[in-house]
């Protein structure tokens, strides 16, 4: 019956934050890697090559030279003692935060066999004909990627040797299928290369950088490796990090039986692939867990965004030196990085096949393409949207569902790049370039009793308003059901909200508006109305669902500012009514 249901509800909200008190004290026991999955001992170990105190690889095995690196962390960060489930909470956010900042994602090459993380929005590929380059805006990051033949390949350590300072300790291992130099170069720049066999060939990857980007030099070289690797970056759903970033301290104790995923590159959640090669077919999506209490229901939509390309190498003399933009602070030793011991490193059989060929030089740009005519026909309904990157908006599921067109109120065409019908969340691209975006964080998650405000455009297509916006605080960590997709509010909503952000005090969004209580349903079998329990998905399903679709954010903090007052124009801006079409 419906009142079952409904009182069912009502009781798990009443009985939730006692189940919370009695497992929160997990995070305070000793750090048992066991209990985590083998992606969620990699995303650790990435934090810990980032904070600059692992230089072994991201391979998702936990021994002597992690647990060392934990506890140097640990000793630092906290005064020492043996570390605990809730210390590697910190790295993890920090790593987080720089996959989103950056566009870290996992890259595969199949024609190579070789496996890293790659930062798509801090560098970006430049023209040179010699070899396929990556520079950063300041240039004080560049990378090459060449094929060249055993000599070939020792000639360009031998010649980044030769500039090593005399007073540099640089490191060399070689074996028959790997080569790694690492140095400090004239003008105190760092470099560092590394070459793996493919064949009778070489893949070579050279790196100069100023001090200050060591850390992510430290978290590349991490996750070089031959054939496929656990570094997505992808929190295991429902294991240990996800439970520490979203359970909010309220769910049940980490899984004590370890699990072991496969090797395999395909497997792989984030595999972007090189222009030329054929991508295998797209790993599931993991599933966000239940939907609780909707508005509306939605059904599901997948359209599967093209993933970015790396691109293609192509043989080449001797690796130049860039010229940095001078500035950086010191940074650590770069004696060895990324290798705890090459000897028995976990290095498999290398695949073949020869490299794709670069396009053909003075090929014309294509032809743009024409503006997209605008929507017209009749509207279904409303909702709420707002931008996370120039033309990019997020929205609720619901939102979009059934509808034979979604566009901007001017009728500008909205593509949907990705959607998940039980998170209840849908991101949508070609909106018209606002110039803002919101401030969306891995830092800036719901907080218990924090003050929050709700932005949206309720009743729109009946009562011409403009943007509404209404205030409370964040009364419950979980869902109806439990469920950490979801955080109550006491923000009052009404349909048309769905879709909206939901930003803290500092203007940072934390959520995204999805639904409420069934007033009427609660009235006509209690006789009383429940009073402000609505719900919003919070910012770290958010966030990992961007991540799981790829979706890269452009660098910068977007707009946030203080909302104890008038609401900043530049939040106001960000937030925009979206209609659905018949």
């Amino acid at each position: 019956m419906r009142l079952g249901k409904l009182l069912l509800v009502c009781l798990m909200l009443i009985l939730a934050p006692l189940s919370a008190a009695r497992a929160q004290g997990w995070a305070d026991q000793p750090f048992d890697a066991s209990t985590m999955s083998r992606e969620d001992v990699a995303t650790l170990q990435a934090a810990l090559a980032f904070s600059g105190d692992y230089f072994g690889f991201t391979d998702g095995v936990w021994n002597n030279d992690a647990q060392a690196a934990l506890e140097a962390y640990v000793k630092r960060e906290d005064g020492g003692g043996r570390p605990l489930f809730r210390h590697i909470e910190k790295p993890v956010m920090a790593l987080e935060e720089e996959r989103m900042k950056n566009g870290w994602q996992l890259f595969y090459s199949e024609s190579t066999n070789t496996s890293y993380l790659h930062p798509f929005e801090m560098l970006k590929e430049v023209d040179n004909p010699d070899a396929v380059e990556f520079l950063s805006a300041d240039e004080g990051f560049s990378m090459y990627v060449r094929f060249t033949d055993q000599p070939g390949m020792k000639d360009i350590h031998d010649w980044f040797m030769s500039k090593s300072l005399k007073s540099a300790d640089p490191y060399q291992f070689a074996d028959d299928n790997l080569s790694i130099t690492s140095t400090t170069i004239e003008g105190d720049y760092i470099a560092y290369v590394r070459s793996d066999r493919n064949g009778s060939n070489w893949s070579t990857i050279s790196i100069v950088l100023t001090p200050s980007y060591f850390p992510q030099l430290n978290l590349m070289a991490a996750s070089m490796t031959v054939g496929g690797s656990p570094a997505s970056l992808i929190w295991t759903k429902g294991g240990v990090i996800d439970q520490l970033i979203n359970g909010g301290g309220g769910g049940a104790a980490p899984d004590p039986t370890p699990r072991i995923a496969s090797n395999d590159p395909k497997d792989q959640v984030l595999r972007p692939m090189p222009p030329g090669v054929e991508a295998s077919p797209p790993a599931a999506t993991p599933d966000p867990g239940p939907a609780t209490v909707d508005v509306a229901g939605a059904s599901p939509v997948d359209p599967t965004p093209k993933p970015p390309a790396l691109g293609t190498p192509a043989p080449g003399g001797a690796t130049p030196i860039p010229t940095p933009t001078p500035g950086g602070t010191p940074g650590p030793s770069p004696s060895v990085i990324g290798v705890g011991n090459p000897g028995p490193a976990p290095v498999m059989a290398p695949g073949t096949g020869a490299a794709p060929s670069l396009p053909a030089l003075g090929t014309p740009a294509p032809e743009p393409e024409p503006p997209k005519a605008k929507v017209t026909g009749t509207l279904k309904s409303s909702g709420t949207g707002f931008y996370i990157a120039p033309t990019m908006l997020v929205t609720a599921a619901h939102v979009i569902e059934g509808c034979s067109a979604v566009a901007m109120i001017d009728g500008t065409p909205l593509d949907i790049m990705a959607a998940d019908s039980s998170l209840d969340i849908a991101v949508l691209s070609g909106a018209t370039d606002a110039g803002v975006w919101l401030k969306l964080s891995a830092l800036e998650v719901p907080k218990l009793g924090e003050a929050v405000t709700a932005l949206g455009y309720p009743y729109y297509t009946s009562l011409d308003q403009g943007l509404t916006v209404t205030s409370g605080n964040v009364s419950a960590l979980r869902g109806a059901d439990g469920s950490s997709n979801r955080v109550m509010i006491t923000a009052p909503v009404q349909p048309g909200n769905s879709g909206g952000p939901l930003l803290n005090k500092k203007g940072a969004v934390i959520g995204v508006v999805v639904s409420r209580i069934d007033d009427l349903a609660v009235l006509e079998e209690t006789g009383s109305l429940p009073q402000n329990m609505n719900f919003a998905v919070p910012s770290g399903p958010l966030l990992t669902f961007l991540a799981q679709n790829r979706i890269s954010r452009p660098q910068g903090d977007g707009t946030g500012a203080e909302m104890s007052g008038e609401v900043p124009d530049g939040v106001a801006k960000a937030v925009i009514p979206l209609h659905c079409y018949q």
